[in-house]
């Protein structure tokens, strides 16, 4: 009788599958096309960057060698993920200099062609995500730890970036950052000072708007990994700025802005600068490296995330901007929704209402003043006839 043994190992709904198949490493970025995954660059053992990529065959187990990335070794370089081609950006090299180049591969042919480079001020850890054929970065450091929030689009079709409406939070680098519904989020992240934030940005391609949802992270963090995963941006691992290291998995519910947990990666631990990746609504996450400074080649996958109610836009959707401001809030409504609203309040963060007002139906976009507010943190409550919408409003004059 022939006895076959399975190398994977199942814990709680995890499961370990092949090793990376490079060296260990963290800080590595990591790309999907047509379900085909793949990943390289990062920090190796001995604090050697690297140029190598692999690709993860689900099918069979398998991590297969594909061709080096044609340009200087890297870490923190960022990627954007489209369907038949991916990209990869800027970095740091071996001695800290600031990359801004740009490659496109193509797993087709196995080829890597010189795309335009990236025009924004960080060059490391920068915030990237995609929708449709356009590629959304920015914010990330540069050399000095200087922290920076400009916002940028990539246009597949014609190899072009432009600047949009800069990130309106503080500057940062090490933000989470996915799609969902049309709309791309930015989930914490470490800025000057290792200052670590627990705050989610919601930014519309459609209208070049940034919206601060009132939901935290459980916990200012930075250096997750992180991909969107059945319509919900998944966060694993990531650490306070200092030597904190956590290993909590989060789920982001992006219609109810809510957050729900999953089972931590067993054996691992907490860890930091590991890279997530979906293929089949399965997640994967590999490499990273520990509290005690040990980088790893551990790739473990989940296939237990759990489908949300999604829909194109939220039917009560509400654009604010600027938001932090420092004199008055506009309102902007989507898919004709302001005949839902009835009236509003701005209370301060105890609950005391500051102003109220009925939603004046005649006017495209709602104009608040608030001159007369002082610095600090606001709760905007939206009112419908069956519902109350709340947003957080920062003042900062």
């Amino acid at each position: 009788m022939l006895l076959f043994f399975c190398m994977n190992t199942t814990y709680a709904q995890w499961m370990q599958v092949a090793d990376f198949g490079g060296l260990e490493r963290d800080d590595l970025v990591a790309f999907t096309c047509n379900n085909r995954a793949f990943a390289g660059s990062g920090m190796q053992v001995g604090y050697q960057v690297t140029n190598d990529f692999y690709e993860y065959k689900a099918n069979n187990d398998q991590w297969v060698a594909i061709t080096n990335l044609p340009a200087t070794p890297r870490q923190y370089a960022f990627s954007f993920s489209f369907e038949n081609v991916a990209l990869v950006f800027a970095g740091t090299d071996q001695s800290g200099i600031d990359l801004k180049d740009g490659y496109q591969y193509t797993p087709q042919n196995n080829n890597w062609t010189i795309a335009a480079a990236y025009p924004g001020n960080g060059s490391r850890a920068c915030a990237a995500s995609t929708f449709n054929h356009f590629g959304y970065a920015g914010l990330g450091r540069s050399n000095g730890s200087i922290m920076h929030n400009d916002w940028w689009q990539y246009n597949l079709n014609n190899n072009t970036w432009i600047q949009k409406s800069n990130f309106p939070g503080v500057a940062r680098n090490l933000s989470a950052c996915f799609e969902s519904n049309g709309l791309i989020y930015i989930a914490g992240g470490i800025g000057s000072n290792d200052t670590a934030f627990d705050d989610i940005w919601q930014y519309n391609p459609l209208t070049d708007n940034w919206l601060l949802v009132d939901t935290l992270l459980p916990l200012g963090v930075g250096n997750t990994a992180h991909c969107k995963v059945k319509n919900s941006g998944v966060l694993i691992g990531g650490f306070n700025g200092q030597n904190t290291y956590t290993s909590n998995a989060l789920q982001f519910d992006a219609y109810n802005n809510s957050w729900l947990s999953i089972p931590s990666i067993p054996t691992n631990g907490a860890i930091k600068g590991a890279k997530a990746f979906s293929i089949n609504n399965t997640l994967y996450v590999t490499c990273g490296i520990t509290a005690d400074n040990t980088r790893l080649r551990n790739t473990w996958k989940f296939d237990m995330i759990n489908a949300i109610k999604t829909t194109i836009a939220n039917e009560h959707e509400i654009h604010i901007f600027p938001n932090p401001s420092s004199e008055k809030f506009n309102l902007s409504f989507t898919n004709e929704n302001q005949e839902l609203f009835t009236n509003y309040t701005i209370c301060d963060i105890n609950g005391k209402m500051i102003k109220s007002a009925p939603v004046d139906k005649n006017v495209e976009t709602l104009c608040i003043e608030t001159k007369e507010l002082d610095n600090g943190i606001y709760i905007l409550k939206m009112y419908q006839t069956d519902k109350i919408h709340h947003y957080k409003l920062m003042i900062n004059k």
